[in-house]
């Protein structure tokens, strides 16, 4: 019999068949466009919810080889909010945690953080980074922060000078050096960060913020000098200076 006639005969029996025999029947036949149909509608509702509550961010700050010390981080998210006048109900203050590295390993966790770090500073997502000075040290010396010179007024210069870390021209233009030549075996020296008279030409690329008690109280950080840095490609530069008054005021 010919597969039309065949389909005419299903179609004609199919017409006095009760109720549950039909939905079996479109099942079978139409259960792949049901499931297509079902998902294409919910990823394109989510795609649509999302979009319209996003809200937009404020200030983006990763915490590099930190760990929150509370399950809610939130009285800290609002400390920050209150201090900057920021609506949180609008805009989103993140305190990223997630990006763990370990010098000299290249694990999963390590592997991953690596690239997630360079996708969002190529992309110009990232504010500041906050992190121990040891681990702040890779970074600091390879362009990626502002000199605090250019983007600090004269007063905060003043105020901040004091907690300043340090990085040399010299020792940064040799790592740069090594990187375009592919010298693996390269390995730098770095100058004391805190001693810039020691330095052929010191810039200051990061601030410790160390004596803040209440980022301590909600980050563990493994190693000490808790330093922070202004990223040079930020789109948000205002709240990243207001969040170093913040980080900076006494008291705290």
């Amino acid at each position: 019999m010919a597969v039309m006639d065949e389909f005419k005969e299903e179609r004609a029996a199919l017409k006095n068949a009760g109720f549950k025999k039909k939905l079996s029947y479109f099942w079978d036949y139409y259960k792949w466009h049901v499931i297509g149909t079902i998902a294409i509608v919910a990823f394109v509702s989510s795609f649509i919810y999302e979009y319209a509550t996003k809200k937009e961010t404020a200030l983006y700050a990763v915490l590099l080889n930190a760990s929150p010390l509370t399950k809610d981080s939130s009285e800290y998210i609002q400390s920050v909010a209150d201090y900057t006048a920021i609506d949180t109900k609008e805009f989103e203050l993140f305190f990223d945690t997630s990006i763990r590295i370990e010098d000299g390993s290249m694990d999963d966790v390590t592997y991953t953080s690596v690239q997630k770090l360079a996708v969002y500073t190529a992309a110009a997502d990232l504010d500041v980074m906050v992190s121990d000075s040891t681990s702040f040290q890779k970074y600091a010396n390879s362009y990626t922060f502002y000199d605090l010179r250019e983007i600090l007024t004269p007063e905060q210069i003043e105020k901040y000078e004091p907690y300043f870390y340090y990085v040399d021209t010299v020792t940064v233009e040799k790592i740069e050096a090594a990187n375009d030549a592919l010298d693996t075996d390269f390995v730098p020296v770095y100058p004391n960060p805190y001693k810039p008279e020691e330095m052929t030409t010191p810039i200051p690329v990061g601030i410790t913020v160390d004596s803040n008690e209440w980022l301590k109280e909600n980050f563990y950080f493994r190693g000490e000098d808790i330093t922070l840095g202004v990223y040079c490609n930020t789109q948000r530069l205002d709240m990243a200076l207001q969040y170093i008054d913040f980080l900076m005021q006494e008291g705290n």
